[in-house]
């Protein structure tokens, strides 16, 4: 839009720079120096060029992103006691001891009877005998310790195993990538260019 007001606004000087041409009496020369152009009368195009800088611009080249792993379940080994068989214990049975023991017994008890005898004389007595107790001797077994039991104890029994247990469970990890960014140069224009006609000094 700014070159075509441009060149619009050239062609309307050239035609201003045309028609002072012709009033001023230029006789079709261009309004160059004629030894018929008076010099009140010719223009001179002045052309001033346009004035350009450069600029740093910062722009994107990647976006901010997210980006999202898994991390998996970190397991390891550990070894730990176990019992493979309880403590217990085994009765030991002890029979009674017996033993053959001789006592003295009485047969009889002591008595008394009546005896009828002849004295020297041939005369019949008769009087009371004392009789002694009769005792003898028998076998006997007696229990000499009773019965026992006696216990024995086993201890339990132990091993080492190892086992696989999970030290850290399964993570899910949110990484973000900021965005990036890069500067680039760039010209822009300062002021557009311009073209007007200026008097002629001759």
């Amino acid at each position: 839009m700014r070159q075509v007001f441009v060149t619009s606004a050239f062609s309307a000087v050239l035609l201003l720079g045309a028609q002072a041409a012709q009033a001023g009496d230029c006789g079709g020369y261009g309004c160059r120096p004629a030894p018929t152009c008076r010099g009140s009368a010719c223009y001179n195009l002045v052309q001033t060029p346009p004035v350009y800088d450069t600029l740093s611009e910062s722009y994107q080249i990647r976006p901010e992103q997210t980006q999202s792993r898994v991390v998996p379940a970190q397991y390891d080994y550990v070894t730990e006691t176990v019992m493979i068989q309880p403590p217990r214990q085994i009765p030991h049975h002890r029979p009674a001891q017996y033993q053959s023991v001789s006592e003295k017994v009485m047969i009889s008890p002591a008595s008394r009877r009546w005896e009828v005898t002849r004295d020297a004389y041939g005369n019949t007595t008769g009087c009371w005998v004392e009789v002694p107790a009769q005792y003898g001797y028998q076998q006997r077994t007696v229990e000499v310790t009773p019965p026992t039991i006696d216990y024995e104890t086993i201890p339990a029994v132990y091993t080492q195993r190892q086992r696989k247990v999970m030290v850290r469970p399964t993570q899910v990890v949110h990484e973000t990538r900021p965005a990036q960014y890069a500067t680039r140069q760039r010209s822009v224009m300062v002021s557009p260019g311009s073209q007007r006609w200026e008097r002629a000094g001759y």
